[in-house]
């Protein structure tokens, strides 16, 4: 009986995950300060082998549970190359509530804070628990999922995640596809983009909203004969550079003089506003439509 009992377990398991490989997928460079004040950028990380995501909420039971076994698993592949990382993209958070998660599970891992979600929705993110590897020197996604589960007598466990980081060892990874294994969210870890779901139904209109935009925060310098690379003075000009305004954006590079909007001791900080970056990165991601 109570092998049967086990052997429908399994099943149910297995039906609420599954494994699937894809095409390596590519995604961007960016930078985020994390929960102590730190900026990190991926591409900085290009000397490592990989790099882990560990998608967070301060809500998530997963993330609560699991803060040991993340401390295990760091301890297991920092000293092979391996970064590990935090990230919260939960719009129910701010710095406040991240720090004092963190104070009382004490993940001895950065987090970092993904005010405008922008981060996650690259990295293909929908849950908190979830994990994303990431190969910083080619900017592609080796894996998306879990934790591995434990092995037990009776159920066989998984090593997913750990296969997938021991591929990252000493190979090329260019021969590497997307690993991705689903799950469901668990208890708090639900996450919502709705802005992103709002861009997506009515895109952000190029001559109300993000004319502007560009108009307050870059046309300063891009002008003709300015001190940036190129004017933009036409659509044509501005969705041509699209991709690069996007990679700037993301990495903190332009605007310039942009500071850890939580410490504001510069007047002249040039920050751009969460609502305002959303729009002009999802209008791009759109196609720059006129």
């Amino acid at each position: 009986m109570k092998k049967i009992y086990w052997m429908a377990l399994l099943a149910a398991v297995a039906t609420l995950t599954s494994n699937v490989h894809a095409q390596a997928a590519r995604t961007g460079d960016f930078t985020l300060i994390d929960h102590e004040g730190y900026a990190h950028q991926l591409s900085k990380y290009g000397y490592q082998n990989a790099v882990v995501i560990i998608s967070h909420a301060s809500t998530c039971k997963m993330n609560h549970d699991s803060a040991a076994l993340y401390k295990v698993l760091r301890t297991k592949w920092d000293y092979q190359g391996v970064s590990f990382f935090m990230l919260n993209a939960s719009i129910e958070d701010n710095r406040e509530t991240i720090n004092q998660n963190d104070l009382v599970y004490n993940y001895e891992i950065p987090i970092l804070l993904d005010r405008t979600q922008l981060v996650a929705e690259s990295l293909g993110i929908s849950k908190a628990g979830e994990i994303v590897v990431i190969d910083p020197r080619r900017m592609t996604i080796l894996f998306r999922g879990p934790l591995d589960t434990r092995r037990t007598q009776e159920v066989a466990g998984t090593t997913d995640l750990d296969d997938v980081l021991a591929s990252t060892i000493g190979s090329d990874t260019r021969a590497l596809d997307t690993k991705i294994v689903e799950f469901e969210a668990a208890q708090g870890c639900d996450l919502a983009f709705p802005v992103k779901d709002e861009h997506a139904q009515n895109v952000p209109d190029y001559e109300t909203e993000i004319a502007p935009i560009l108009i307050e925060r870059c046309v300063g310098c891009h002008v003709e004969g300015g001190i940036a690379p190129f004017a933009m003075n036409s659509h044509q000009m501005i969705q041509g550079w699209s991709p690069m305004i996007r990679e700037v954006i993301m990495t903190r590079r332009m605007p310039p003089a942009q500071v850890d909007p939580d410490i504001r001791h510069f007047d002249n900080a040039r920050n751009m506003p969460d609502e305002e970056t959303q729009k002009l990165i999802h209008w791009i991601n759109a196609g720059s439509p006129r």
